[in-house]
């Protein structure tokens, strides 16, 4: 990626975002231009001075080699410092970005880019294997068992019990308390200036970085935007702030496997999927005044700091204080003000980074992944959708006998006190299920394999999934070892077709055969079949590594095998020579896989996979 070309996306991200501020000033209401400004100040001040303070101090701690300050001292005959050097950079980058009204012949691409950008984003709004012998079934589980027995034995004296984690969790747990944050930008303005000052921001943060490289004679070929710790921080904090779709692109991106992103990027967004700041108290309040009007504090004892705070809303514990329950515990989801609103907008702003940089390859097809996420955030803001949605999951959850004796639980959810913009549910313990990594063997492996067999009986029997992977739906309570599940405003049906083709695909590549993968994946819209050799040997290989733990009735072992990293290498291949997006039931679909393959590398599980497929390929049939 070449500097100019970044340097005049990242200008244009910044010119476009004052283009929008003044339009949203002049259309927001009938009032006058001042008097709508006058109203949104004290939210765009605030954002501005914390801006500027985040984008200053960042550019001139940027570290520079000692080797490298000798350099800078030899050529110029002075003993120039490095943050002089880049306060330098940092107000040529100010002039350039600024200088757009006096230099015609740059106004005029601007604006052809921008509708460019804008026309984009409108176009974007436009047979089965049966049961194996049982045999083969008792095999696979006395392999599981004797994989079990021998890790136990070796990590036997890893803990001595649960219950010495116990004490230490329980405290740590009540305690949690999020600090406030900033205010949720809600105005179209304050969210457009957000976007603007971080494309802002992003070129400071870029000049910084190519000035390191000039003066370390750097041959990092890494994306100059998003490779510095500077800057990763400096979106990942924007994300984190602005909340929304905003951050919810941020928590997508931190899931996936390590190795498609730098170094600096990864560390960053793991933050983002930590959670968001909490929102103050008077924003809390003015929402929990609007959906449940007055009288709430007579039925629900609320704490003012929530636990928890994610992209769409932040939980709070509460007690409830009506006859017929009073003294239960209750976990109370609120929305963000704005959120629901700002959908569109904050799609839009953030194609229009993502192409202005550079940093979306063609062959991710933006338009149609800003399509599908534009859906399914509408439908994760409906808050009563997601309660219809949470007892159709409790009640499949608790049919099944073997998620059940695993403890696999939904919990309770009140309708009554439910809202489009309030969940409330029963309360429960648990910490996020990354941290089963600290348990023995046995219960990783048994965590590992429960997952798996859930993910594949939504996809190939109910037809129904939770597509967000996040860790923080699920929570594990050590004291009893029970995995509840939580969060299912991200869940979709799948038409009974699209189903049984993929399952072909899936026990094509189990069985490693290449002429019905190939046939199911040009009838179902993977490939058109005018591919080149390259794609189409990519689009092979990276099938068979999906099918890996498939293949034999052996326990796989996910964290040795890498799996995930060697399918996103096939994947950089996609990128390149796909010459159409895939079906967008897969948008989804494959961001679910990707994250149950990644919980059971993260908690090191040596599961038996064929069974699982065997069971859901056996009740397919049998259901259609």
């Amino acid at each position: 990626m070449s500097w100019p070309r970044v340097a005049n996306g990242l200008r244009i991200v910044a010119t476009d975002g004052a283009s929008r501020i003044s339009r949203a000033l002049l259309s927001a209401d009938p009032q006058s231009a001042a008097s709508s400004l006058a109203r949104h100040v004290p939210e765009v001040a605030s954002s501005v001075l914390r801006q500027f303070e985040n984008s200053r101090d960042a550019f001139v701690n940027q570290e520079v080699p000692q080797h490298d300050r000798t350099a800078c001292q030899t050529a110029s005959g002075e003993a120039h410092q490095p943050r002089a050097v880049l306060q330098n950079a940092h107000a040529a980058t100010t002039n350039s970005i600024n200088r757009s009204s006096v230099d015609e012949t740059i106004e005029d691409t601007t604006v052809v880019e921008i509708k460019n950008l804008e026309a984009s984003a409108e176009n974007g709004k436009s047979t089965v294997s049966q049961m194996k012998d049982s045999s083969k079934v008792v095999a696979s589980q006395r392999n599981q068992s004797a994989a079990d027995a021998q890790t136990d034995s070796s990590n036997k004296n890893t803990f001595s019990s649960f219950e010495n984690q116990i004490e230490n969790y329980d405290q740590d747990h009540e305690a949690q308390h999020l600090p406030e944050g900033s205010a949720v930008p809600s105005s179209r303005i304050a969210r457009a200036f957000g976007f603007a000052s971080l494309g802002a921001g992003l070129a400071v943060g870029t000049v910084a970085e190519l000035a390191r490289r000039a003066l370390g004679n750097s041959n990092n070929s890494e994306s100059l935007v998003l490779s510095n710790d500077a800057n990763a921080q400096r979106l990942a904090d924007s994300l984190r702030r602005m909340r929304g779709a905003a951050m919810k692109l941020g928590q997508m991106l931190s899931i996936q496997d390590e190795s498609i992103a730098p170094p600096a990027l990864t560390n960053a967004l793991a933050q983002v999927r930590k959670g968001a700041e909490a929102m103050p108290t008077h924003q809390l309040m003015s929402q929990l005044d609007d959906e449940w009007v007055n009288g709430w504090k007579d039925k629900v004892d609320l704490d003012d700091r929530p636990f928890a705070a994610a992209s769409i809303g932040q939980v709070h514990r509460g007690t409830l204080l009506s006859a017929d329950c009073v003294g239960k515990k209750v976990a109370v989801k609120v929305q963000y003000p704005g959120v629901a609103d700002s959908i569109e907008s904050d799609l839009s702003n953030l194609s229009m980074l993502v192409k202005a940089t550079g940093l979306a390859p063609p062959g991710l097809f933006l338009d149609n992944v800003i399509r599908v996420g534009r859906e399914e955030l509408k439908m994760e803001c409906d808050y009563l959708r997601e309660m219809e949605n949470h007892k159709r999951f409790q009640k499949l959850i608790s049919s099944d006998p073997i998620l059940s004796a695993e403890r696999f639980v939904v919990p309770k959810v009140y309708e009554d006190l439910c809202t489009n913009r309030i969940l409330v549910t029963e309360y429960v313990k648990g910490g996020t299920i990354d941290k089963v990594v600290d348990m023995d063997q046995a219960e990783r492996n048994r965590i590992g394999r429960a997952i798996l067999r859930l993910t594949m009986l939504e996809l190939f029997v109910w037809r129904f999934m939770q597509t967000d992977p996040n860790w923080g739906n699920f929570l594990y309570d050590v004291r009893t070892r029970t995995t509840y599940l939580i969060d299912f405003g991200a869940a979709r049906e799948y038409d009974k077709e699209f189903v049984r083709g993929y399952l072909n695909i899936v026990t094509a590549n189990a069985n490693r055969d290449e002429t019905t993968l190939m046939e199911e994946s040009i009838r179902m819209g993977f490939l058109t079949g005018d591919e080149n050799d390259i794609m189409l040997e990519a689009h092979k290989l990276s099938g068979f590594c999906l099918g890996e733990p498939f293949q034999s009735y052996e326990p796989y072992d996910f964290k040795s095998s890498r799996i995930t990293s060697r399918i996103s290498e096939h994947g950089s291949v996609f990128l390149k020579h796909r010459l159409s997006p895939p079906p967008e039931e897969v948008y989804t679909l494959h961001r679910k896989l990707a994250g149950a393959y990644n919980l059971c590398i993260k908690l090191g599980s040596i599961v038996s996979c064929r069974d699982l497929l065997d069971e859901v390929s056996a009740k397919f049939e049998t259901l259609h």
